[in-house]
């Protein structure tokens, strides 16, 4: 159904939205109606901004939906409790910083990028390194970067632990594992599964602590590789899985890093990627596509893709019996096995 012109306009204005939501949590507005609702005066205080000022953004969250008001005392909706308040086990102040820091700025050059062809790194940034090499500079970028992907990965985890049988494997490699919510899951449901995480030297130590923190450094290891590099140690890994980074890539380096996985498993180990594809039609859906573009201004070649030509790349390095599973949550199964 086509957009009113209103609806143009509403989606035109969109970033007045966002950053009403990335300012009020870098100010920690929500923290401060945390233990009771408050009025103006004592929200600005708390916050150490003018009354003016806050006043016009607490209006304008309150109208978005976000906060509540009775007399003169605001409140936070049970929404923005569970994700807008910073103690929060779901709290999406991570990917606020990443939009702020990184995702915003890419994004404002993305009609330079669309002509050209390009990323727009060095433009927005000054720095012609590799995306990750940018995102991975600086220590509390990778925590917020990581964090964030990890609660919105958290159906997909559901999805795969619930929709994908791991009973006949012995040995389970995750690759590019975030925070680990997928193998600390696969552990709880799988007791007979010895498993690993791979990650990139620059964030091994930090999945290392959240393994730590969360009670699974003996039930689950940590070892370091490069799927671009082929740095993967050779063992009898009978699963591995690589979660939602192909996309990140260009179809000819997803392909290199396909073989890289390859050669690195045994004869008739199992490998599974998990993406969020385009429809084969190519229309839709609306978030992949978006994200398609983002992965335009920020990535060398990274692209969203279809079932069909995920399917393929498997096939050109070297998979056999590859098949798509589909299960819960917004990601979707490629699945392939060692000849």
């Amino acid at each position: 159904m086509e957009p009113s012109k209103d609806e143009i306009v509403d989606l035109m204005m969109g970033f007045f939205k966002a950053k009403a939501i990335t300012a009020a949590l870098e100010l920690r507005l929500f923290d401060t109606l945390r233990e009771r609702p408050a009025t103006i005066r004592e929200i600005c205080a708390c916050a150490d901004i003018p009354e003016q000022s806050g006043k016009r953004l607490l209006i304008a969250l309150h109208a978005m939906g976000l906060l509540t008001r009775e007399g003169e005392a605001y409140a936070l909706t049970e929404t923005a409790s569970k994700y807008l308040v910073s103690d929060s086990s779901e709290w999406l102040g991570w990917l606020a910083r990443h939009i702020d820091i990184f995702l915003y700025p890419l994004w404002a050059n993305l009609a330079a990028a669309v002509r050209s062809g390009l990323d727009q790194r060095e433009a927005v940034f000054g720095d012609n390194r590799s995306w990750f090499d940018i995102l991975y500079n600086d220590p509390r970028d990778v925590v917020d970067f990581q964090r964030f992907l990890g609660i919105l990965a958290k159906p997909f985890v559901e999805g795969f632990v619930q929709g994908f049988d791991i009973t006949p494997y012995k040995r389970f490699l995750d690759i590019g594992s975030g925070i680990g919510n997928l193998p600390m899951a696969v552990a709880d449901a799988n007791q007979h599964l010895d498993i690993d995480i791979c990650e990139l030297p620059k964030a091994a130590n930090f999945v290392r602590e959240q393994l730590a923190q969360r009670g699974y450094s003996d039930r689950i290891g940590v070892i370091e590789g490069d799927v671009i590099l082929g740095t993967l140690r050779e063992h009898n890994y009978d699963l591995v899985h690589l979660g939602w980074m192909l996309h990140d890539f260009a179809p000819e380096l997803q392909i290199k890093i396909l073989k890289n996985v390859l050669k690195a498993m045994p004869s008739g180990g199992v490998f599974v990627a998990s993406e969020t594809p385009l429809d084969d039609d190519e229309a839709g859906p609306s978030f992949v596509s978006l994200l398609s573009i983002n992965m335009l201004v920020s990535t060398d070649g990274g692209i969203e893709s279809t079932r069909s030509q995920y399917i393929e790349r498997f096939k050109d390095a070297g998979f056999v019996d590859v098949r798509v599973v589909d299960i819960s949550g917004s990601r979707t199964l490629f699945v392939g096995q060692k000849p």
